[in-house]
This record gives C-alpha cells, structure tokens and sequence, in this order.
C-alpha cells in the first residue's frame, strides 16, 4: 500500500485483534478471512512472524487471481508455507463461509466510501462472524463539514497539528451532518433497508435532509467530507493522518448557500457514492 501510515494503523490493530481472541478461544486456532487481501496481503503477511503455524487458520480472499498469485509467490518467499493459508479467488460481496469466523479483515475503500464495496463487504460478511469475534475496521464515520482547506493544508504543512474542536470554537470549521456510520453490527441491516430508486434503478440507502448553516461568509468555506476509521480500539485514522482521511471536496454542493436544503442518500452498486439533491 502507498498510503503507509494507514496500513500501519491497520497491522496494529489486526495484532491486537488476534491477541484478544487468543484469550477469547484459548484453545482454538483463530480462523481469519482476510477479503480484499490484494497482491500483498500487506495486513496480516507481515504479522505471521509473530504467530506458530499452529495459532492461526488463515483464507485470503481476493475477487483477482492475479493478485492470489501475487500472495502466494510471498508466502513461499518468506517461508510461510508451514501455516494453514488457503487462498481463495471469490466476490466479497458475495462469499459465504462454512463456519462462523473469529477474525474477519475487509479493508477495500477510498476516501467518503466512494468507488469501492466496502459498505457491501461488510454487509455480507459481518454476519458469518462469530458471536465473540472481532470485524476490522470497527467503525468508519464519514461527516459532511464546511472548512476553510488551504488554511488547514498550511496549518498541516508548516507542522501543526489539526484539532478540530479548536477549529470549531475558532469559527473556522462547520460540521453538517454525518452522512453514514457503518458499523459490522449495522450494515446487514441497513442493507436490508436499501430500496431501488425508480429513476436511476440502483439501491441506495435511506435519505436524510441536511442543512447547510446560516453563514454570511458562506462562500470563504469549502464543503469537505471527512472519513474516520476506528481500526480497532484505540487504533484510528483521524483527519489527516493517512491518505484516505484527508478531506475529500465535495463539488455536488457548489456554489455554497447559507442555509441550502438537500437530500442526501449512500447509492450502491458497481460505484457507490454519494447524492445530493437540493430542496
């Protein structure tokens, strides 16, 4: 992954998962699904140094043989032949396990949730977990703000770090709404709730009204989208801390008026994304 400081956060985390589940299921092999695992399998390969082959039952799953190919030429690189790794070419959103899962890593997204099926991974497989097991992420938040960004580029560049309650006090940043917290224990549900729009023929999921605030400088902000991840516990990506939680713009608002009404709804599909309809 280019976004170093994101896989990071995401390797801490997946360790400190494993050993919590350790002490959950003393006496079992922890079984992983690791979906999306890409060509490296770059949150979990790294940590086998750290496991006997007899601690963990691993399935890396990937919807691109290529990259299962890519995988597999590292697991015998680095001689990991002797743990119990099975990978397996299948569509996340679609995978159906045989038995209830004690670990389960679905990290497949872009900043604001947008272009990758994470919400859809998600959906599918956080029920196949076991009752005591753990989904990573945990929780990712996407929040709509009005924020001034080249100041908060330069706060960044000359080494200062964002604190957005400062922000917020100083007038200088506006939360709007939050658009979508996708939970492994919410996401089935709220996709059950989808329903197909008539217009565009694709599922999105429940619309909500926003309001932009009544600013008279209105016009000297910008309308930023935020992305959160709570990897695991204390394990989080807050704004500006990787690549996928920088501010992402959000031009569907443009030009921004005080007080503008709009529905708002996640679409699902081959690119889900965002809507924004003004009132």
């Amino acid at each position: 992954s280019k976004d170093y400081a994101r896989s990071v956060m995401f390797i801490r985390g997946v360790f400190a998962a494993i050993k919590l589940l350790q002490k959950r299921f003393p006496t079992e092999k922890i079984k992983i699904l690791y979906a999306g695992c890409g060509p490296f399998a770059t949150l979990l390969l790294p940590l086998l140094t750290k496991f006997n082959p007899d601690e963990l039952k691993i399935q890396l799953l990937d919807i691109h043989q290529r990259s299962l190919d890519s995988v597999s030429r590292l697991i015998d690189h680095f001689d990991f032949n002797a743990h119990p790794i099975q990978t397996l070419q299948a569509d996340a959103c679609n995978y159906q396990h045989h038995d209830e899962l004690q670990l389960i890593i679905a990290e497949t997204m872009q900043k604001s949730l947008e272009q990758e099926p994470q919400f859809a991974v998600t959906a599918k497989l956080a029920p196949q977990l076991h009752a005591q097991g753990i989904f990573i992420p945990e929780r990712i938040e996407v929040e709509l703000c009005l924020a001034q960004l080249d100041c908060e580029r330069e706060s960044i560049e000359s080494g200062h770090a964002i604190d957005p309650q400062a922000l917020m006090a100083a007038g200088l940043r506006h939360p709007v709404a939050t658009l979508l917290t996708l939970t492994p224990a919410m996401a089935a549900k709220h996709w059950q709730e989808a329903h197909c729009n008539p217009v565009s023929h694709k599922y999105e999921l429940a619309r909500q009204r926003i309001e932009l605030p009544s600013l008279k400088n209105i016009r000297d902000f910008d309308a930023l989208i935020f992305t959160r991840i709570q990897v695991f516990k204390q394990y989080r990506l807050e704004d500006y801390s990787a690549e996928i939680s920088l501010p992402y713009q959000c031009h569907d608002l443009l030009p921004l008026a005080a007080a503008a009404v709009y529905d708002v709804c996640y679409e699902l599909g081959s690119y889900p994304r965002f809507n924004f309809k003004r009132v």
